[in-house]
């Protein structure tokens, strides 16, 4: 069959044809659309990421191979970052008996679940290759988000105001273009755009810098230290950070002892809480027990409150000791995505982990949707190049003769 017969029955086939049709639908939604869009609404992302997995899962059932969905989904569960994430779903899902208030618990974890399925059966759903046209989206909708928060933010200080956000939006935004940024410039990075890659970068900083949050600002340090450190070989720098943090996670309560004995404010009641139930240590109080204590008032406003310090109170040294698992099989991983992808990844990862330790917000149900927009991103950029790793001086050259060109649809 010649090069011409192929393309007329690519062309004459309405479910390949309606394949791509879908799958830049659901990729323009996570790439292009929340960055921007989810300045407007709250509810925004909530909204989109689940229509955005599901266009994406429909176009690889037209494709007609649920066989290698099938293949795929297995593998990616056999895998140490999906036996981990399994692992902690369970443990969730049996701290259920003993959880305060399981009705709201159960909603909550259903919640949570359904978030993670969907985008863990997109992201197996992607095809092998991606288009650079689609992947070009993730620049655009980066550097429109940041814009957007730029102009609201300067026009603001110089009492002009020229667009208004709803509350805590621009916060939203900003933490998720903390993520979302590195992997629009590691794409660049791929089509030898260094300068574009460094555009990007500098203009998500502006915004996090002069925008009305710092929410994002701590996740940036965070990033930028992981970049520097995982430049030049970042394999090893993936196990080092990964090794970091979970041993971080893992000694949260110890943290939490000695900023009692030193005074940290909020530390002292946080501690005396541990102390006062030592056997929840390792059981944990249940899933969204946080919740139902902030509510009966056992908790105080300035006491620390994060996913990882949720994660402890409610799992206990078992659900923190899966989540620091997945945390440091996640870095591993992200360490061997290559020279051109490997340190973006776990610069974005890095920003992601110092906001769930950080701030409340990461217990919300739009983070956990910002993670799967990330998570489909990052992998689309994977599938977009033909070759795992690249040597660094050839970023400058381009001399390897890659195409970044077309999976097929």
């Amino acid at each position: 069959m010649t090069n011409n017969e192929r393309i007329s029955g690519a062309m004459l086939d309405p479910a390949a044809n309606a394949a791509a049709v879908l799958l830049r639908l659901g990729f323009a939604i996570f790439a292009l659309v929340i960055p921007s869009a989810a300045l407007m609404s709250r509810w925004v992302i909530v909204v989109l990421v689940p229509i955005g997995a599901v266009l994406i899962i429909l176009a690889a059932l037209l494709r007609s191979d649920p066989a290698r969905l099938s293949e795929r989904s297995f593998a990616l569960l056999a895998s140490a970052p999906g036996l981990s994430s399994l692992m902690l779903a369970i443990w969730a899902a049996i701290s259920l008996a003993w959880t305060p208030i399981p009705t709201e618990a159960m909603e909550k974890l259903s919640k949570t679940l359904g978030v993670v399925i969907l985008g863990f059966f997109a992201v197996i759903a992607l095809p092998p290759r991606m288009r650079a046209t689609n992947l070009h989206l993730i620049t655009i909708g980066v550097a429109l988000g940041a814009t957007l928060i730029l102009v609201g933010s300067v026009s603001a200080l110089a009492e002009r105001p020229l667009l208004r956000f709803p509350a805590a939006t621009p916060e939203r935004v900003t933490v998720l273009l903390t993520v979302l940024g590195w992997v629009g410039a590691a794409w660049m990075i791929i089509k030898n755009r260094n300068r574009l890659a460094i555009a990007l970068i500098a203009l998500v900083i502006a915004a996090i810098v002069l925008g009305p949050t710092r929410a994002a600002l701590l996740p940036l340090v965070a990033s930028l230290i992981a970049l520097s450190i995982a430049w030049n070989n970042p394999e090893q720098a993936g196990r080092l950070i990964g090794y970091g943090f979970g041993g971080l996670i893992l000694s949260l309560p110890l943290l939490a002892g000695l900023g009692a004995v030193v005074g940290v404010e909020g530390m002292d009641r946080w501690w005396a809480m541990i102390l006062a139930d030592p056997q929840r240590i390792i059981a944990g109080r249940g899933f969204d027990a946080g919740n139902a204590a902030r509510a009966a008032g056992l908790f105080t406003g300035d006491q620390p409150v994060s996913l990882v310090s949720d994660l402890w109170f409610e799992l206990g040294l078992l659900g923190a000791g899966f989540f620091a698992l997945v945390i440091v099989a996640t870095f591993r991983l992200s360490g061997r995505l290559g020279y051109e992808l490997a340190p973006a990844a776990i610069a974005a990862i890095s920003a992601a982990v110092t906001f769930a330790i950080l701030d409340r917000a990461a217990t919300q149900t739009w983070w956990f949707n910002g993670l799967a927009v990330f998570a489909i991103v990052l992998m689309s950029v994977e599938r977009g190049r033909y070759r795992t790793v690249r040597p660094r001086a050839m970023l400058k050259s381009g001399s390897d003769g890659r195409t970044a060109g077309s999976d097929g649809l």
